[in-house]
């Protein structure tokens, strides 16, 4: 367990973020890196225990947060370089660990109820019996995990202003948080955009919702509007339903899709961009992942993500 009031400046991660120091290019300076084991933000939390992780920007001014989540079966510490890509922009971003060890699209295959992968997400977002999948409780949802995170770091860091991001009855405010995430993340990320009106959503091989390439029942756009959604696949993501979850949402209307392998500096307005570059394992099999994971993601001589530009464009600034 990491130390609470303990910060790990990226400048000094030389082995996994050795681009970081040189290359941010807005805003200039230090991203500040926080560890933080669940455990010591609620006693109560006693599965899916691996840490936490904060990124701060170099001013701590950041008036809006970066909610990033991991696919099925991941963590936190799988993202560390667009965590500190996000705060480089100018966004205070956490890396969440939440209930991630039962996919949804897995668990739904053979369910008959059109609302199965709806159900799933509402109850690992909201803590809120839904799903006869699982078992998440208050304490173990996105929700709660969220709000009590918060609440840790404006008592534990009470010049930082952490206390802005959370409304009068203690919940997180949504109009301040940005999400996003990775396959399963990213498909929680568009839920909770459905359900509440945030600034961004930026979707990662996401949403994976739908089966045999079919459009996920739940698919359309609720109180986040259109223009504030993103997203980033691969071309050989073996998730077939992607494309068709996107056009369901009517973001095929925002410039089309782009390849960042023909122009990985400008992307216009579009909203989606994909890749077809081999990930830095070598194999395909990992193309999923490689548009947002620190193994898989392919990089430049010096340790610097090749999709960084592509990055920076879907997460835009606060």
């Amino acid at each position: 367990m990491i130390p609470r009031r303990v910060a790990f400046p990226l400048i000094g991660s030389l082995a996994l973020l050795p681009w970081a120091l040189a290359e941010s290019q807005s805003p200039a300076g230090r991203v500040t890196e926080r560890r933080i084991a669940p455990a010591s933000v609620n006693p109560r939390i006693t599965q899916w225990t691996a840490n936490h992780f904060v990124w701060l920007p170099p001013s701590a001014d950041g008036g809006q947060i970066m909610l990033l989540l991991a696919g099925s079966n991941g963590r936190p510490a799988n993202f560390r370089l667009i965590g500190a890509v996000a705060a480089q922009q100018g966004y205070r971003a956490i890396g969440l660990m939440y209930p991630d060890d039962l996919a949804v699209l897995a668990a739904c295959a053979r369910d008959r109820d059109r609302a199965c992968m709806a159900r799933m997400r509402g109850e690992i977002i909201e803590g809120v019996d839904q799903s006869p999948h699982l078992n998440v409780d208050r304490d173990n949802s996105i929700d709660g995990r969220l709000a009590d995170l918060l609440r840790y770091l404006a008592r534990d860091y009470p010049s930082e202003g952490w206390e802005n991001f959370l409304a009068a009855d203690g919940s997180p405010r949504w109009d301040r948080i940005a999400v996003g995430g990775l396959s399963q993340g990213g498909g929680h990320a568009a839920y909770i955009a459905k359900l509440r009106s945030v600034p961004r959503v930026v979707m990662f091989g996401a949403p994976a919702d739908g089966i045999r390439g079919a459009v996920a029942p739940w698919m359309q756009i609720g109180a986040t509007p259109a223009e504030r959604y993103y997203g980033f696949r691969h071309a050989r993501d073996q998730f077939r339903s992607i494309p068709a979850n996107w056009k369901a949402l009517g973001l095929d209307e925002f410039g089309g899709v782009k390849d960042v392998d023909a122009n990985t500096a400008n992307f216009g307005g579009t909203h989606l961009l994909t890749t077809d570059l081999l990930p830095a394992s070598g194999s395909y099999e990992q193309a999923h992942a490689s548009v947002f994971g620190d193994g898989p993601t392919p990089r430049r001589p010096g340790g610097a993500p090749v999709f960084e530009a592509a990055w920076r464009h879907l997460l835009g600034t606060p």
